[in-house]
């Protein structure tokens, strides 16, 4: 006989979890993302708004993550300076196609080499980067496909093995940093049992989120 062994995946708690957003020290905004679950799959859904040299901008997305935190499914609807723009992507384990609502021909991209798992992070949004620390956890994978659906790029995303950088100030004691380098580095602070980040920084954009307790 041959006794199936059940692999726990763990993810942040069903609940909202609510960030501030500051760029180069000064408040810009609200980054909020709803965390729900039904049977083995996941939906984190944000609504988020800023703004940004006098430019407000908004932005909704739902990314659907499958039993070992696969995306499978994102749609995001942004707003700025007038504009309204809409994007869905279906994934499969090696592809992605990826829709927009201007018109433009529906186009599929792969995964790049040496890498099993997309990970869908828009930039300047919340989502992706946040499901990220469970996602690779749960993956034991050190690079992955970096996917932003509004400009249809696929890019590699490597943890970074440098030196960790000085914890900062508010970030509890007991997060873990993760570090990223690929086109647009970031560093993540988590709860290393809950996996829910409470500080993301991306240093090309002097942007700063922080977890609202």
């Amino acid at each position: 006989m041959f006794a199936a062994v059940a692999t726990t995946v763990t993810f942040p708690a069903p609940g909202a979890y609510n960030y501030t957003a500051s760029m180069s020290g000064q408040p810009i905004g609200q980054w909020n993302v709803t965390v729900k679950r039904n049977d083995s799959a996941t939906e984190i859904d944000e609504n988020s708004w800023a703004t940004v040299m006098g430019m407000t901008l908004s932005a909704k997305a739902t990314l659907a993550l499958g039993p070992d935190l696969s995306p499978t499914q994102y749609t995001g609807n942004y707003r700025a300076a007038g504009q309204n723009i809409g994007v869905t992507v279906a994934l499969t384990a090696a592809s992605a196609t990826i829709t927009g609502t201007q018109g433009e021909a529906a186009r599929t991209v792969g995964l790049v080499p040496d890498t099993h798992h997309f990970a869908v992070i828009e930039p300047g949004l919340l989502a992706g980067l946040f499901a990220l620390p469970a996602q690779l956890a749960a993956w034991n994978e050190s690079t992955v496909t970096w996917l932003s659906p509004v400009t249809g790029s696929a890019q590699p995303l490597m943890k970074s093995t440098a030196a960790a950088t000085a914890r900062p100030s508010g970030v509890p004691a007991q997060d873990v940093e993760l570090s990223l380098t690929g086109q647009t580095p970031a560093t993540i602070w988590s709860d290393p049992g809950s996996f829910i980040p409470d500080r993301i920084e991306i240093p090309s954009q002097n942007a700063v989120l922080t977890r609202v307790h």
